[in-house]
Parts: structure tokens; C-alpha cells; sequence
């Protein structure tokens, strides 16, 4: 059994509700249309430049299968040991780090944690009204830039 790490060029194929994936090795040597292997209830679609490790069982190419897949310029960088995030290659990231959740887009960032809930930038609305700076939803909800709320 031989292994090794290749670089994913993007083109990714689809089929059968499986995901096939092309890349280079270290010696240019090329891979085409390679099965990868995702865990279950998890989908993603690496990008070019994406590393991956290359699993040959028996030495044969024509059984090789592909896992990961991970951008080392798009990864997270700063995640605590224990730490998990879902993450694209624009930058929004769900995160679940210690007792708290957060969730960033573009430039909003809203954590959940056992003190509330903060949400920085962005507009909050209310059945697509903005509910505005002193609006009160239940005692529980406030708009605009909220730092921090009881739940």
C-alpha cells in the first residue's frame, strides 16, 4: 500500500452521489477523477491548490482512493485545542469552540455562549423589518449591534 499527498486542481466531478477529484503529486504525476472519501452528514468541494492525501491499496493507481482536501490559505487558524469549524473559501466560518457557537459572514460575527448572545455589524430584522437600536422582543432580542443578551 503506498500513499501520498497531491495537490487537487478543482476539477471535481459528481457522480452517483460520489465525489471524484484530479490533482499532481510531488513529481508532477498526475491523478484523474480519484474517489474521495467524505465522512458522513459532512459534503464540501475542495478548491484548487486544496492538499490531499492519495492512498493506493495494493500499489495500484486504479484503486486509489482521496481524503481531505483542506486549503492551507482558507483553514482557520486560530482554533483552541477541542475546537471544530465548517468553513468555505470565502471566509464564512460556524465554529464551535468551548461552550460557545459562533457564526461569521461577511462581516458579522454572532457568538452564542452560556452569557447570551452578541451580534457585531450587520442589520437585525424582524420578519424582513429592521427592528432598530430599542426595540424589545420578549425581553429576550434586541436590535442593531447587540453586545450582549440573556437568554
Amino acid at each position: 500500500m503506498s500513499g501520498r499527498r497531491i495537490e487537487l486542481d478543482g476539477e471535481n466531478v459528481e457522480k452517483g452521489g460520489q465525489q471524484f477529484v484530479s490533482g499532481r503529486g510531488l513529481f508532477n504525476d498526475g491523478y484523474t477523477k480519484i474517489h474521495r472519501i467524505e465522512p458522513h452528514g459532512f459534503a464540501s468541494m475542495p478548491i484548487k491548490g486544496a492538499k490531499a492525501f492519495l492512498l493506493q491499496p495494493n500499489g495500484d493507481a486504479d484503486q486509489a482512493y482521496v481524503f481531505g482536501g483542506e486549503h492551507p490559505d482558507h483553514r482557520p487558524s486560530d482554533l483552541p485545542g477541542g475546537g471544530t469549524a465548517i468553513y468555505d473559501s470565502s471566509g464564512n466560518i460556524i465554529s464551535l469552540v468551548g461552550t460557545s457557537i459562533r457564526v461569521k459572514s461577511g462581516g458579522v460575527l454572532m457568538v452564542i455562549s452560556p452569557d447570551g448572545v452578541a451580534i457585531t455589524g450587520g442589520t437585525v430584522t424582524h420578519n424582513g423589518k429592521d427592528i432598530g437600536d430599542t426595540h424589545r422582543h420578549g425581553g429576550v432580542f434586541a436590535g442593531g449591534d447587540i453586545t450582549s443578551v440573556p437568554v
